[in-house]
């Protein structure tokens, strides 16, 4: 089980983390709940991820992971990994319905 704290409550909720695609370059991630819709993001101290569940603007919270730049598919989803791995993840299985998210699984 993840889980985050919602800022408003101070309660622990389960999340579900997933990355969507932050640009229209494919060069950015945001990390964003897949249960909720909300962005969540690691907390200053980096040892708590945080959700804000009374924000309308699901995205705008959510962690960014930027510069995520390959030739081609495999040298792409390598460097996602390797910026993903600060926060402790890798990629997962891409959603092809959605087609522009993956879930993330614990690295």
């Amino acid at each position: 089980m993840f889980t985050a704290l919602d800022i408003n409550t101070n309660e622990t909720v389960t999340v579900q983390p997933i990355a969507v695609y932050g640009s229209d370059a494919f060069d950015t991630l945001l990390i964003v709940d897949a249960i909720t819709g909300n962005g969540i993001w690691m907390g200053a101290d980096s040892s708590q991820w945080l959700i804000n569940l009374g924000r309308a603007d699901s995205y705008s919270d959510a962690e960014r992971v930027e510069d995520v730049y390959g030739d081609d598919e495999d040298e792409w989803e390598a460097t996602a990994d390797r910026r993903l791995a600060a926060y402790g993840f890798r990629l997962g299985e891409f959603d092809e319905e959605a087609g522009d998210r993956w879930e993330l699984v614990e690295a």
